[in-house]
């Protein structure tokens, strides 16, 4: 009994909880069974979630992590991420089912804590360098990202195993971890064991040296990235293309990533895909086609990642004052039989004759043989949109309200000269745009 309290001890002086409330990310094994006897014995804000895959050890673990709570005083919730184990990826498909599942059961005011050990540190890194990863890969597992902290990354697995079995904590052995069809397991079982024995036995402190020292270079980096701004909408990204040109390459290739990661995911892009936005940025090429249907290219002073197009909206007929939804815009349709009234700051209001328009107003996509009227004859309505900032990714998916066979006005950019208000007019038709470029 006095060994079992000097060794909660040598792991409480390793081991940072964080303050209030805490949810446990409660597998069933001896790290997090371990954690959860930690958290349980300092804190009553304590309670666990055992997520459940579906897997065929699942039942078992399930019925260990339900034991251990029970030894520990502690709630247990189960929630399920069901994956497929003939999925390609499935180490990170269930990882990432994982935390997702973690997050969604944990109260806003809630933080997970994960039982991480000093050794899945040194697997990780190990396993990144393998891969040929950046300083973000070698920087290993972070000890808080979001609302995932993981206290034990100080403490190896064997400190925590030993400690959970001379508590007689009723932990479970996932059989998965014998699996040598894991890569993350033949690391553990077969690589990191041959390395200690022939090159350096305290290989697993060193990777977590480098995972500590590179991290926080890491995090100066990110810092230094996070100062460019990028600016995101449901259907781009955009970075502005002289704080690209102006930053060292190490920080604008990862606020490249940052952006690229708001449109596909954590991952964000290879080094190529990387050095294409770059090209983009600094002039060198127009665009670049990027995997996963993303395109790059210079809008102005920007540069904008966009994915796949939106089909283009389909066409409606209005014949009474009221709001419509088109695209990504907001219009609303008046007629009017008097001065029109002062509208929202931020909308863009036109107003055209409505005796010349009439009472029925189509409002359908711009085509490449749009026109419009102007004084001196008529010009496309793409050259319209063009002068006026409209990249050129929206201009097939524009309004325009097309009367009497012709345009009579771009919604947000002008009215056609022969549909615009004169002192004769008795009766307005008012179009307000809402909605950025």
């Amino acid at each position: 009994m006095a060994h079992s309290r000097r060794l909660a001890e040598a792991i409480r002086e390793r081991t940072e909880l964080p303050a209030g409330p805490l949810v446990i990310a409660l597998s069933g094994g001896a790290d997090s069974s371990t954690l959860a006897w930690l958290a349980s014995t300092a804190s009553s804000e304590v309670r666990a979630v055992f997520v459940d895959h579906g897997l065929p050890a699942s039942h078992q673990l399930r019925v260990g992590a339900a034991a251990v709570a029970a030894q520990c005083g502690i709630q247990l919730d189960v929630v399920e991420a069901r994956v497929d184990p003939a999925a390609p990826s499935f180490e990170d498909t269930a990882r990432q089912a994982r935390y997702q599942a973690l997050l969604a059961a944990a109260k806003p005011e809630e933080t997970v804590v994960t039982g991480h050990t000093s050794d899945d540190q040194a697997e990780t890194v190990l396993g990144n360098v393998l891969r040929g990863a950046g300083a973000a890969g070698l920087s290993g597992i972070p000890v808080r990202r979001g609302r995932i902290h993981r206290p034990l990354l100080g403490v190896s697995r064997e400190q925590t195993r030993a400690l959970a079995n001379e508590l007689s904590l009723p932990f479970v052995d996932d059989p998965e971890n014998e699996s040598p069809a894991l890569r993350r397991n033949r690391l553990r079982r077969s690589l990191i064991p041959q390395l200690e024995s022939q090159f350096n036995p305290a290989l697993r402190a060193a990777l977590a040296r480098t995972a500590a020292v590179i991290s926080a270079d890491d995090a100066v980096l990110e810092e230094l990235a996070g100062r460019i701004p990028v600016v995101a909408d449901r259907e781009v990204v955009a970075i502005p293309a002289p704080a690209l040109q102006v930053a060292q390459t190490a920080v604008a290739a990862r606020a490249v990533r940052r952006a690229l990661s708001q449109m596909r995911g954590p991952h964000g892009g290879t080094q190529e895909e990387v050095a294409a936005v770059l090209s983009v940025a600094t002039g060198a090429r127009k665009g670049a086609e990027l995997t996963g249907g993303l395109r790059v290219e210079r809008e102005g002073p920007l540069v904008v990642v966009s994915g796949e197009a939106p089909v283009p909206a389909a066409p409606v007929t209005v014949s009474e004052s009221r709001e419509i939804e088109f695209d990504r815009w907001v219009l609303g349709v008046e007629w009017l039989a008097s001065p029109p009234r002062p509208r929202p700051l931020g909308t863009r209001t036109l107003l055209a004759d409505a005796g010349v328009v009439g009472e029925e107003l189509l409002v359908r996509p711009a085509t490449r043989d749009d026109r419009i009227d102007i004084q001196s004859g008529t010009k496309t309505v793409a050259d319209a949109l063009a002068e006026r900032g409209v990249p050129p990714r929206l201009r097939g998916r524009w309004p325009v309200g097309i009367a009497n066979g012709q345009v009579a006005v771009i919604p947000g950019i002008r009215v056609s000269a022969r549909a615009r208000p004169g002192p004769n007019t008795t009766r307005y038709l008012q179009v307000n745009f809402e909605g950025r470029l």
